[in-house]
């Protein structure tokens, strides 16, 4: 029997609940992903604004992929 993925939360909640989940870790670990945030942003800051746009379609499309073939297991 295949078991079902329990359904996401709305998406004004996630943000929320992400950041309550971030306050509970430890303060090394809350550094780390600030460090990493920063490190990604300085990086996209660096490609140029058709770089920028080619990868985030390129990212758009990934995810509609991926959520296609989650609705498409729902089933």
């Amino acid at each position: 029997m295949k078991t079902r993925a329990p359904d996401l939360l709305p998406t004004e909640a996630q943000p929320t609940m992400l950041s309550a989940l971030i306050e509970t870790l430890d303060p090394d670990v809350r550094e780390a992903i600030d460090d990493v945030d920063r490190t990604l942003i300085h990086l996209s800051l660096r490609q140029s604004p058709w770089d920028r746009l080619r990868s985030a379609s390129r990212m758009a499309q990934t995810l509609a992929r991926i959520r296609d073939a989650a609705t498409s297991q729902r089933g």
